[in-house]
């Protein structure tokens, strides 16, 4: 269920992400997946089926949350060709679906046929993204490579291949899930990434593929404009900008920390998205930052990558994360109430300030999530009711026995208890995919 919610979030940053990011759609740009078929995708998941079998139900889910037509396609290495011959087993890799308006059907049947059977060739796979994506038109092209493995086919070397693809447009970027890798497969996944301005996000848990994969292609068909209302981060947990559904906002100083708060009512759960977006002209490199905490202030879900700006023809890179709660409130040790939430754009870019856009979702047990289209409105503030002064209190008069003596009553009025104060803002209207 989490892998889902990696693979619907890595293609909901190309169309928006599990996190659900509310953009304008751009029928120019255009998404590639590149699947491991690998032999090693055979192996079990940890999840009572194989890493193949998490792919194809994440895959499943993504095209149910998307809309038909969004320019898409998938290219696949290592399911044709055993490893009998390693010279045509490092040659097996193919565009199963040619780059354009989505067949929901044809995506998904594609991808249940799958079986794992060769290499790894994830040089030679990248090296043929550019002409799967096409050069027609000014829209940006995004490519997203999901695998279990490092390539075992080189050369050609896939940092280098992963670069040279980068060159060819400045509007191309490479981005990558690594499935249960191991320390070693991370660092050359982690240099694809770098080499093809693009971020990484590794995957422990199989059920969570469908968010990591719909986070990074949500913003592959959006514009590098920040919507929503605007709103300004509060500067302490205690004191976060109150927010409801919808979509915001803010702007961000490399080294500010910034805090944001949802109240959650019992049966429904958080999900909320954070993308920055450097301008074209900001350069350096920093981090991304997010962590969200429960009413005690407990952290549970803690995120961050780089930051890139421009560099090696390649314009100001987007990060995007999905912060989201397990279950709904009320639930699994999860309590209703004000959940809050940090965002960070740590040092590093050489920008006075970078935008960040908020997604906010509020979900039903069971309920899936969609796109975030329409500004949010703004929360209540949540201050503490100040507690009344002491007030003296005159005693009774004395008996006149001379034994008496006066005596001091205080009323103290103790007021326990937060006072909620009323807030306003725009209307807002909830879009969610089918």
């Amino acid at each position: 269920m989490i892998l889902r919610v990696a693979i619907v979030a890595a293609l909901a940053c190309a169309f928006g992400a599990a996190p659900a990011l509310a953009q304008v759609a751009d029928d120019r740009n255009s998404a590639l997946i590149i699947l491991d078929g690998s032999k090693s995708m055979n192996e079990d998941a940890g999840n009572g089926g194989t890493r193949l079998d998490a792919a194809k139900r994440a895959v499943d889910t993504l095209v149910e949350r998307l809309p038909s037509g969004v320019p898409l396609g998938l290219r696949v290495y290592g399911s044709k060709v055993a490893e009998t011959s390693r010279a045509e087993a490092c040659r097996d890799t193919e565009l199963v679906v040619p780059v354009g308006p989505l067949d929901k059907e044809q995506l998904r049947s594609t991808v249940q046929g799958l079986t794992g059977k060769g290499r790894t060739p994830i040089g030679n796979s990248l090296l043929a993204a550019p002409d799967d994506l096409g050069s027609g038109g000014q829209g940006r092209r995004t490519v997203v490579l999901v695998s279990d493995g490092g390539d075992n086919c080189a050369p050609p070397n896939p940092c280098d291949a992963a670069e040279e693809v980068s060159r060819r447009g400045i509007d191309l970027t490479i981005s990558v899930v690594g499935l249960q890798v191991n320390e070693r497969v991370r660092r050359q996944l982690e240099c694809i990434a770098k080499a093809g301005g693009g971020t990484y996000q590794g995957v422990d848990d199989a059920d969570k593929l469908a968010d990591e994969l719909a986070a990074m292609l949500t913003r592959a068909f959006r514009s590098y404009e920040v919507e929503g209302t605007e709103v300004t981060g509060g500067s302490a947990p205690e004191q976060p900008a109150a927010l409801k559904e919808g979509l915001f906002q803010d702007a961000l100083a490399p080294g500010e920390l910034r805090w944001y708060a949802v109240d959650v009512p019992a049966g429904q759960r958080l999900l909320a998205s954070v993308t920055a977006i450097p301008s074209h002209e900001t350069s350096g490199q920093g981090r991304l930052r997010s962590e969200l905490f429960n009413p005690d202030q407990q952290p549970l879900t803690s995120r961050h990558e780089p930051l890139y700006g421009r560099g090696r023809n390649v314009a100001g890179r987007v990060a995007s994360q999905p912060l989201a709660m397990a279950a709904p409130a009320g639930s699994q040790g999860l309590p209703p109430g004000r959940y809050r939430f940090s965002v960070e754009v740590e040092r590093g870019l050489e920008a006075d300030e970078v935008p960040v856009e908020i997604a906010v979702q509020l979900l039903d047990a069971g309920e899936a999530p969609g796109l975030t289209r329409e500004a949010g409105e703004l929360g209540a503030a949540q201050t503490p009711t100040p507690t009344p002064e002491a007030t003296p209190e005159a005693a009774p008069a004395s008996d006149g026995d001379g034994s008496g003596t006066d005596v001091l009553i205080v009323a103290v009025a103790a007021l326990g208890g937060v006072a909620l104060g009323v807030g306003t803002g725009l209307l807002l209207s909830r879009r969610r995919l089918a």
